[in-house]
């Protein structure tokens, strides 16, 4: 007897218990893949048989997702901010929480004469894109040290329809010094090399460069911070993720190298995550 949806999907999730915080949804929609339907689709024929084909497929991507290989990798795509990107194992996959950070870039943007925008770090150019297709009059640069990551925010840009300025540097190392931005936005590398959570989930299948910086995890952080002033106009802004841990530690290092206005906003789950600082000005100068 061949297998069915809901016998196939049954087996699925049980598999994905070890490694998955959402088994029954991953089950789900690598089961879409193999038979070209929507999710729907699989409730309203539970009981329909698999051509040998496609159980085939689903053994094989089920097999694939427990290495662990993340879902995002296995599809080549994840949504963001309701816009697709192109991933791959090069590029951090963009996170729900990071959503909070074009919120919070976006109400700058709105509220300010915003013209230039530096995006450290662009990884898949997610924010980078993101901001720039809502905001299109804004002239946007974006950085990433590995120049796969920049080929393919390049592509993603190239999807989207949107001109970008994409350039590959170690943080702000091959930008020009005349180069002067309004805000700057980052979602660095912030987790403590040693910590237990780069062994969780699916991060260790994740590039470690775009997970952590070393043994602090603010290293990457405290680099950004520093240099900010450099890059910034007079009264210019920063917006950074870092760890729900790290918000004193963020409000330190942006007291100490010239910023005020210091706050913090919440993620999706109500921690700390995304803090923002004005660069403070002296008789009309940049401090």
């Amino acid at each position: 007897m061949s297998e069915q949806i809901d016998s196939a999907l049954r087996w699925a999730t049980e598999q994905f218990n070890v490694c998955s915080e959402s088994p029954r949804l991953d089950a789900e929609v690598l089961l879409t893949v193999c038979l070209k339907k929507p999710r729907s689709y699989l409730y309203s024929h539970p009981e329909q048989s698999l051509q040998a084909s496609c159980w085939q497929e689903f053994q094989a991507l089920v097999t694939t997702r427990l290495k662990p290989t993340p879902i995002a990798y296995l599809l080549g795509h994840r949504e963001f901010y309701s816009l697709e990107f192109d991933t791959s194992p090069v590029a951090l996959i963009p996170r729900p929480e990071t959503e909070s950070l074009i919120e919070q870039a976006l109400a700058i943007i709105s509220e300010n004469k915003i013209q230039r925008v530096l995006d450290l770090g662009t990884g898949t150019g997610n924010i980078a894109i993101t901001i720039k297709k809502l905001c299109p009059d804004i002239k946007m640069v974006a950085t990433d040290i590995d120049p796969s990551c920049v080929k393919l925010a390049r592509h993603n840009a190239t999807q989207h329809q949107v001109e970008i300025e994409f350039i590959c540097s170690d943080w702000y190392d091959k930008l020009a010094g005349s180069q002067a931005f309004d805000l700057i936005l980052s979602n660095p590398p912030y987790i403590a090399a040693g910590h237990p959570f780069m062994a969780q989930g699916d991060l260790p299948a994740e590039p470690k460069l775009a997970l952590s910086p070393g043994e602090s995890g603010l290293e990457a952080l405290e680099t950004i911070v520093r240099g900010a002033p450099a890059f910034l106009m007079p009264g210019g802004q920063i917006i950074v993720e870092h760890g729900y841990d790290q918000q004193a530690g963020i409000a330190g290092l942006l007291t100490q190298h010239g910023f005020e206005n210091i706050s913090c906003t919440m993620d999706l789950n109500d921690l700390p995550r995304i803090s923002q600082a004005r660069l403070i000005e002296k008789d009309g100068v940049t401090a």
